[in-house]
């Protein structure tokens, strides 16, 4: 039911057709399919699953056969996984046959639903095939484990197409506000404040931030995955205990960043050395444009381009720069390939975050020591 609300709310914002059935439950227009037999249309994960087992053995009649089946508690074998969840049920079909079925659901919240999507991956061997299906042997058999009933191979898909394509335009959504927000405004430094007798030039682009490229990034892909994750599955409580850290670790890296650029330091000196010649420059008969211009643009550092801002200063291009980017990058499309792969969040190593935390620690530390104003080659003389 939640996993059914959740479509319908997300189908009502992209203007996706609702229909109403019965007048108490909203569903989305596209039907779900009704219980699938073995060698029937592929089954869809969250669609149940309901293999014919035949008639009963001989000796037994089919009602005696589908009590004693019941009181087993199965549960379905897929691949020789033992899929946690609900029971499957067995009936007798109108030709005297035994029918079993069960969920496939992958939605829900908390350690349950973790399991099943983790035991549906290892059926799948390591890989949800999203957009296509697998043909796998599925069973019933006891939570311990093991298989009561013969193998059927069943056509098995990770997700519909419409759950995809859903999917896919919420994580285009939430990414392209990521990143209008980064090229708009939140990715420039706001460190480069005004000096008094020195007008901002108009117009002015302050340099994109590493930090905050870093920040905007990681929360970008995690959100972006979340609201993919949560259309397909219906889960709310996806985000693991690697990504929180993760994110714990780029956020400490933004604020240290933000402090340090903020912080009295050689640079506001420079700027100031740099105002002096400015306002020297603009007092004299006739003014010095091309002096005045020269100081303008230390006083306030306009962007050099996305990259040359987020891997410079004012000594060049730094190595430390380099392999922060390089590692954000690298662990982002990691991070993402995971999220597709096994339909939720990954649960980073502690070797993966010490390595992140490695990353930006030696950023940090280099960034104190970095130089975005350069001295001024003239003679200074600051007011008293």
């Amino acid at each position: 039911m939640r996993r059914t609300i959740i479509r319908t709310v997300f189908a009502a914002v992209l203007g996706t057709t609702i229909a109403m059935g019965g007048g108490a439950q909203a569903q989305v227009a596209a039907p779900v399919a009704s219980p699938a037999t073995a060698g029937d249309a592929t089954v869809v994960l969250g669609q149940p699953l309901t293999l014919n087992l035949g008639a009963a053995p001989a000796g037994t009649d089919c009602a005696t056969q589908v009590a004693t089946l019941n009181a087993q508690a199965l549960v379905l074998v897929a691949n020789g996984q033992t899929i946690p969840g609900a029971r499957a049920s067995f009936a007798c079909s109108a030709k005297g046959e035994l029918m079993g079925t069960a969920s496939t659901s992958i939605a829900g919240n908390g350690d349950d639903a973790a399991k099943r999507r983790a035991s549906w991956q290892t059926a799948f061997s390591g890989f949800f095939s999203l957009a296509g299906a697998k043909t796998l042997p599925v069973a019933f058999g006891p939570a311990t484990g093991g298989m009561t009933t013969a193998p059927q191979m069943v056509s098995i898909q990770g997700a519909s197409d419409r759950d995809l394509g859903l999917a896919a335009v919420w994580f285009a959504l939430v990414a392209a506000v990521f990143l209008f927000a980064f090229f708009r405004h939140f990715g420039r430094t706001d460190a480069i404040t005004p000096i008094a007798g020195v007008p901002m030039p108009a117009n002015y682009r302050a340099p994109y931030s590493l930090a905050r490229f870093q920040l905007l990034w990681w929360s970008g892909i995690v959100t972006a995955s979340y609201a993919a994750i949560l259309t397909i599955t219906g889960s709310m409580d996806t985000i693991t205990t690697g990504t929180m850290a993760l994110m714990g670790i780029v956020g400490g890296t933004s604020v240290l960043a933000a402090f340090q650029d903020r912080r009295p330091s050689d640079d506001q000196t420079r700027r100031q050395q740099h105002a002096a010649l400015y306002i020297a420059a603009a007092t004299a008969t006739p003014p010095d444009r091309t002096a005045m211009a020269a100081s303008l643009e230390q006083i306030y550092p306009p962007t050099q381009g996305l990259l040359p801002d987020l891997l410079s200063d004012a000594a060049g291009y730094n190595i430390h720069r380099l392999q922060l980017l390089a590692w954000t990058g690298v662990l982002g499309i990691t991070f993402l390939y995971e999220v597709t792969r096994t339909l939720g969040m990954p649960e980073l190593s502690a070797n993966l975050l010490a390595l992140t935390g490695i990353s930006n620690g030696t950023y940090f530390g280099f960034k104190m020591q970095e130089q975005q104003v350069p001295a001024p080659t003239g003679i200074v003389q600051l007011p008293a």
